[in-house]
Formats: C-alpha cells, structure tokens, sequence
C-alpha cells in the first residue's frame, strides 16, 4: 500500500513538470535587452540576439527567417523589410539578417526610441529548432524507466 501511495504521489508531482518541460518558450522567453544601438540618426535601431537555431535571412535567402518581433507582446512587421525601409520609414519594419554573426535591424510602431520608451520587445521564431529536445526526450525517457521499475544502467 505504502510503494503505490508513493508512486501516486511521485507521479503527481512528476507530470505537470515532465509537461512544462516539453512545452516550447513563447515570446517571453527571448526579451530583448537594450541598450540598443541607433542606426546613424534613423529610426532603426540594432540588437543582436542569440535565438538558438533561428535562421537569418541572408543575401542567398532573403525570405528564410521565421523570426516575428514583438511590442509588449504585439506582433510587429512588416519581416523581411529592406533596410532602407526600416531606417527611413520605421513604423515596426524589421529584417533579422545574417551579417557579422546575427543583426536584427528594427524600428518601433511609433518610431519612438526603444531605449526610453518603456515598452518590452521580444523575439520568437515557431519554426527553429528546439535546442533542448533532445534533452527533456532524455529525461522524460529516464524518468518513465524508473517509474516502470526497472533498473536504470
């Protein structure tokens, strides 16, 4: 009676985290972090973030990146915008290129600067490569091997 009471209770505790754990990170898991650096005098602003397995676009695949920016949550766009575009115009234009490692060239929805303007942007991109899969497919493994009772080599 005491083994499966505790196995009960093991199994409580265990699956709402095995769940969390195999969920993807949602736009709040990228926030981007200033200071973020003007682009000579225009409304483009740069960062580089390090989003494990998203693509860049680049001069070969200039469509590739899946990246969606976000404004205190709301999506922001047009992607892919032409450089020019996102300094000149702004109004959310944004181009997440490959050029010296990573570069995400932005503007905000109101052109206002991302340093002093209050707001939090983040960063997702649904279609890159979860990093850790094969660590939490390990775990989860290791974890149902224990539960079933046999001894783990």
């Amino acid at each position: 009676m005491r083994a499966s009471a505790f196995l009960i209770v093991t199994l409580m505790i265990y699956l709402p985290v095995a769940f969390l754990l195999s969920q993807r990170p949602g736009a709040d898991a990228n926030i981007l972090s200033g200071p973020f650096v003007q682009y000579e005098n225009t409304h483009a602003f740069i960062v580089h973030p390090a989003i494990p397995g998203a693509k860049p676009d680049d001069k070969d695949n200039i469509d590739q990146s899946t990246l969606q920016l976000y404004e205190d949550g709301k999506p922001l766009g047009p992607a892919h915008s032409v450089h020019r575009d996102v300094m000149v115009a702004g109004q959310g234009r944004y181009s997440y290129w490959r050029y010296n490692g990573t570069m995400l060239l932005f503007s905000t929805s109101d052109n206002t600067d991302p340093n002093t303007n209050g707001r939090t942007y983040s960063v997702a991109d649904p279609n890159a490569p979860d990093p850790y899969r094969a660590q939490r497919r390990a775990h989860q493994a290791g974890a149902a091997q224990a539960f079933s009772g046999e001894r783990i080599k």
